[in-house]
């Protein structure tokens, strides 16, 4: 498929200026990293508060902090974006509404949001700000970019996995702004599709507390330990050119767990080649290298480039570590230097005169400030207030953004003026100057688009059961012979689409109750096949689909009935509720990160059915890189199951995901719920999945029987997962 789209209407309204920069958006995990993002050039910055971002362990703001930081960067010119890119539970709603209106009081310019409950619920409030879709959305097409809009989105953060091309097509096409990653840290997974801390050690990144096990060791057989989930940081300097020309709105930098002096240097070189339209420099080169080493920088998948050369197997020992406090030392002086480029310059006039109030009239560009102390002035008894004294006062205006140029006074009599009288007339007067400059910077939009989420337009009240997924056609044919030797059924078994190209008569006798289930990652250059493909299919009778990521749901077309999977993320009962009422989904799967209690208020609280997965080795990452290949030298064995082990000898299988080189880790035992299925069918769930994936057919036939025929069955090792202890 040609990266060509019938969007160009749409497309030639975002496509930026030749002379207009895009936006650089810095990190701030701290109020120290926020102003050498501020002092060194980012024309917008993203944080969070203590709550609801996806870097819980960063210094971040409570809300005294936030409103600081919204002022500081505001003064400057400087937009801030707060993340809210976390999942949310359903008892967190209350608190999430009034933090939400507490945000929108402070003037915020965007929300980065990854639940689509926290959407529906930041647009049923009519916010006044931008809405952010977030990395953790997995939005990697341009069917994803479009569902953003169609949601309700304004901009859509694209995962970094896309090419240079890929993101200039979505940029051009989708109608809305794009923001992509430039520099930082690179997850294995795409963001969103990660469990492994989350099952690991009960850390979810989706919740902003990932362990990073994937920057451990681990091995392949008699392979050394390597660390092969790593990847070495993205650094896209010399790219600039090129992602200019792409029609990206924003670039950001990764980091809000780094310091000030990272986040200063970074933005300090991007700013300064993006301004000048140059290549960077060898020593800021050097720079970007000194100031956080992981074996080295890589542009990443910009060059849709994939492979070894990604990744920091060795680790090596960081060889400018001794240049690196220097540098530090340097850019910290550089950041202070920076301070004086955003002074806001004042002109004063004081009148003093004894039984009158102080006047202070304050002149900022073409506006006139004028202020009056409460009380009225007195006669000196002895010595008076000297004009030096009051020019002193005045003047003192901390560590603020104004600095007054000049102050004259005019003093009427032998008067005594106390310090307070001056400082409360300063105070006053730079407050009001400051509520006039953000007033002046806020655009004010009301944004009554809400969602009604009242009527679950596609769900399917019929749909109740136990389902399967299947990965081969051996699976297939062993849940088949355990039907017709039990009469027990799987009201619906999840077929990858890749088995039903393979010769789908296979499957046309069970079509009613067949899903197709495409890759959970399909790229623009991939779509049409599949699309075709599934077009084929539902003209022979298959009219169930699977959908992973919003990427998908809009791509589907009218007459199928549409299940959404695990990968969707769904943790409350507003996400189910737009998956239903917006989407058109028929059921939905709930995330693997919740406790029973927390399934069993959603799946009583929502109309449309849900459903669970209680059997099955959880995929942990999914990745563009090929694991399989990079364990062995670049010899792709994709087509074959093979597995990582990790320092405790626990072994982690990797299957291929769809057609292309792309791979899913599993966890190292399976998730076992056969003997506790008494007590979830206490609950109003509907559908229980069993997802076989490395099982052979004897094991498939015995797991069946446990679960459908009560036999007494556990696997030799497994997990409970997070049934009994939720990530919330």
């Amino acid at each position: 498929m040609s990266l060509t789209g019938n969007s160009a209407s749409a497309a030639s309204s975002m496509k930026k200026e030749k002379n207009i920069l895009p936006e650089l958006l810095s990190p701030a995990g701290s109020f120290e990293s926020l102003a050498a993002a501020v002092n060194m050039g980012a024309d917008a910055v993203y944080l969070s508060g203590k709550n609801f971002g996806a870097r819980s362990y960063a210094d971040n703001f409570d809300n005294g902090q936030l409103e600081n930081a919204v002022r500081y960067a505001h003064l400057r010119g400087v937009k801030v974006h707060i993340t809210v890119n976390t999942l949310i539970g359903d008892k967190e709603f209350a608190e999430l509404e009034e933090y939400l209106k507490f945000l929108n009081s402070l003037h915020v310019d965007a929300l980065i949001i990854q639940d689509l409950g926290v959407l529906s619920l930041a647009k049923n409030l009519g916010l006044c700000m931008q809405f952010h879709a977030s990395t953790q959305l997995t939005v990697h097409n341009l069917s994803g970019a479009l569902a953003a809009k169609e949601l309700g989105f304004d901009r859509v953060v694209l995962s970094r996995e896309l090419s240079f091309k890929e993101i200039k097509y979505v940029s051009e096409n989708c109608g809305i702004e794009t923001e992509m990653f430039i520099h930082g840290a690179m997850c294995m997974s795409y963001s969103g599709q990660c469990l492994m801390s989350s099952a690991l050690g009960g850390r979810s990144g989706n919740r902003g507390r990932c362990a990073q096990p994937c920057r451990q060791l681990y091995k392949s057989g008699e392979n050394k330990e390597k660390y092969f989930l790593s990847l070495k940081d993205m650094a896209l300097i010399e790219r600039l050119d090129d992602i200019k020309e792409s029609g990206v709105t924003s670039l950001k930098i990764e980091g809000r767990m780094k310091g000030p002096t990272y986040v200063g240097c970074v933005t300090k070189i991007y700013k300064k080649c993006l301004e000048e339209g140059r290549q960077p420099s060898k020593s800021e080169i050097n720079d970007l290298n000194r100031i956080f080493f992981r074996g080295g920088l890589s542009s990443g998948y910009f060059d849709n480039k994939k492979g070894r050369a990604m990744f920091a197997f060795n680790k090596p020992d960081n060889p400018y570590k001794k240049e690196t406090s220097s540098l530090e030392t340097k850019i910290l002086d550089e950041i202070k230097d920076s301070e004086d480029k955003f002074k806001i310059h004042l002109t004063a006039k004081v009148n003093i005169a004894v039984g009158e109030k102080i006047k202070l009239i304050v002149l900022y560009k073409n506006k006139t400030i004028t202020v009056r102390s409460n009380n009225t002035v007195e006669a000196a008894s002895s010595n008076p207030t000297e004009k030096e004294r009051v020019i002193q006062q005045i003047s003192k205006t901390g560590g603020s953004v104004f600095i007054f140029d000049s102050i004259s006074v005019e003093v009427t009599g032998r008067a005594y003026v106390p310090i307070k009288d001056l400082n409360y007339i300063r105070r006053e007067a730079l407050k009001m100057i400051e509520d006039e400059i953000l007033s002046d910077s806020i655009d004010i939009q009301n944004r009554n688009e809400s969602i009604s989420l009242n009527h679950s337009a596609g769900c399917d009240s019929s749909l109740s059961g136990m389902t399967a997924s299947i990965f081969s056609y051996e699976q297939f044919t062993a849940v088949k012979e355990f039907e017709e030797s039990t009469g027990k059924i799987f009201r619906l078994i999840y077929v990858p689409v890749r088995l039903l190209g393979e010769d789908y008569k296979r499957f046309i006798s069970d079509k009613d109750r067949i899903v197709i289930e495409p890759p959970s990652i399909i790229h623009d250059s991939e779509y049409e096949k599949y699309i075709d493909f599934i077009m084929r299919l539902f003209n022979l009778g298959f009219n169930k689909i699977r959908v992973h990521n919003i990427s998908e749901y809009r791509r589907i077309f009218d007459g199928f009935k549409i299940f959404g999977s695990y990968r969707m993320n769904i943790t409350n009962s507003n996400s189910v509720k737009l998956c239903s009422v917006i989407m058109g989904f028929s059921s939905v799967m709930l995330s693997p990160e919740l406790s029973i209690p927390q399934i069993r208020d959603i799946a009583k609280g929502v109309d449309i059915p849900t459903e669970v997965c209680v059997y099955g080795y959880q995929p942990l990452m999914l990745t563009e890189n090929c694991i399989l290949k990079n364990l062995d030298s670049n010899s792709c064995k994709c087509n074959s199951i093979g597995c990582i082990t990790d320092r405790l000898g626990k072994k982690f299988p990797v299957i291929k995901d769809g057609t292309n080189c792309r791979s899913v880790l599993l966890n190292s035992c399976p998730t076992f719920m056969a003997d506790k299925m008494e007590e979830l069918k206490c609950y109003n769930i509907k559908m229980y999945n069993l997802n076989f994936t490395v099982e052979s057919p004897n094991e498939i036939k015995r797991i069946c029987k446990a679960y459908l025929c009560g036999e007494n069955y556990r696997p030799e090792e497994f997990t409970r997962m997070h049934f009994y202890k939720g990530i919330f």
